[in-house]
């Protein structure tokens, strides 16, 4: 249950290519559904599947640790793809991380602080050239900065 609310906290944080997606991603924010708790139990299943994550990688997710190695770079850039604000072409849509942060029922200011932070984190790691890198690095920088949003984000 962890290992989901982090991925989608981590998806939501990686915002790459802002000034492409600062501009498509407003428009694309009023029509984001906010995933579920639900939702990422999903994606990380079918995530784990896919990169083949191993029993001992899995506990450490589950644990919000998540190391800084190939496979959980890739695991997290799966997880984000699945919410619907990542891919790897275009990197991270910040309005839409935003969006999934704030919750449902929420007005969302996206000239606000934390939206600043998501667009910061995006910005920073944006031009790695490893999509699953690029991932990683922009989720844990917005995790290591606002765990708490995270884990509400996904809350059963």
């Amino acid at each position: 249950m962890n290992i989901l609310i982090l991925l989608l906290s981590l998806a939501l944080v990686c915002a790459a290519d802002h000034h492409e997606h600062h501009h498509h991603g407003a428009d694309g924010a009023s029509t984001y559904v906010v995933k579920s708790h639900d939702d990422l139990v999903s994606y990380r299943t079918a995530c784990v599947e896919k990169v083949h994550a191993p029993a001992e990688l899995v506990a450490k997710y589950k644990k919000w640790e998540y190391p800084d190695d190939a496979v959980t770079h890739c695991y997290l850039a799966c997880v984000f793809e699945k919410f619907g604000f990542y891919d790897e072409e275009h990197g991270f849509d910040v309005h839409k991380v935003h969006v999934q942060l704030s919750g449902p029922s929420a007005q969302v200011d996206h000239s606000d602080e934390t939206h600043q932070k998501i667009v910061q984190c995006a910005e920073t790691h944006s031009k790695e050239h490893n999509s699953c890198a690029k991932a990683y690095h922009s989720g844990m920088c917005f995790m290591n900065a606002n765990l708490h949003l995270v884990q509400h984000s996904v809350e059963a």
